[in-house]
């Protein structure tokens, strides 16, 4: 699937690139760019439902550790201003822990029950078109440092590794206190907003370069896991496999090398 992703990609990059426009205008000039930087989850809750009958559906506070990011990108300046790429980016695996928020768990004995947390992991590889404006330049402004706003809209394949549902209830403890289930991926729609800085190298390389320096906030869609339960963990399939809105504050520095 991330192979035929990727493929997918890189045929969009050769196609969009030769699609943009022609025209001779003195500021239109390709570019190439590459990004690197750090990743953090964003807000968004999880939810699973056990295969008991009658058992909630279980809300839960999804943490995940913070993780690496890079982009590559082939665009076009097409006005003073404004530029459009297209771009494949990868995002480097969390480790996710989900902490069960409601319904409270069972009471019993004047204490709550101890109840079920999840551990996985998730990873994501996207393929974005991108709209860059740098509203100064717009003006007439020609300054060195230019800020910037973008956006974006295009697939992601995300991908869920297996994962592990822990529950050491000592009230009625469960047969299996944990069980595991099959990981699984999934190309969903995709879209990205942010905003930045990017500064004209070119009098300190001796060549054309600009440095630029991002935020984006990016929604990869929903992450799930599998339903089915590996060897030894039991034959009950969850009424819906943990899954959650898969999002990410990402910050980037990285270099734009315009070429014709």
């Amino acid at each position: 699937m991330r192979l035929t992703l990727l493929s997918s990609v890189i045929s969009t990059v050769l196609v969009a690139s030769a699609g943009f426009s022609a025209s001779a205008q003195a500021e239109d000039q390709w570019y190439f760019g590459g990004e690197v930087g750090g990743a953090w989850q964003g807000d968004q809750p999880g939810f699973w439902q056990s295969p008991g009958p009658g058992d909630p559906r279980i809300t839960y506070d999804v943490n995940a550790d913070a993780t690496v990011a890079g982009f590559i990108s082939v665009g076009r300046t097409i006005m003073d201003g404004v530029r459009a790429d297209v771009s494949l980016g990868i995002l480097g695996d969390q480790d996710v822990q989900a902490n069960w928020v409601s319904p409270l768990p069972s009471i019993a004995g004047g204490k709550p029950n101890d109840h079920a947390n999840i551990a996985t992991s998730v990873s994501a590889i996207s393929g974005m078109f991108n709209v860059s404006v740098e509203p100064l330049a717009m003006t007439g402004n020609t300054g060195r440092i230019q800020p910037f706003v973008t956006a974006g809209i295009g697939v992601a394949n995300v991908r869920m590794d297996s994962w592990t549902r822990t529950n050491l209830a000592t009230i009625n403890p469960p047969a299996r206190p944990v069980r595991s289930f099959e990981g699984n991926d999934s190309t969903n729609f995709a879209w990205t907003i942010g905003a930045g800085v990017s500064i004209d190298m070119t009098e300190t390389v001796k060549r054309p370069v600009y440095l630029d320096l991002a935020y984006r906030y990016v929604d990869f869609g929903n992450v799930s896991g599998g339903g089915t339960p590996l060897p030894g963990n039991g034959a009950g399939d969850p009424i819906e496999p943990f899954n959650f809105d898969f999002t990410s504050h990402i910050v980037t520095v990285g270099l734009r090398f315009p070429f014709n």
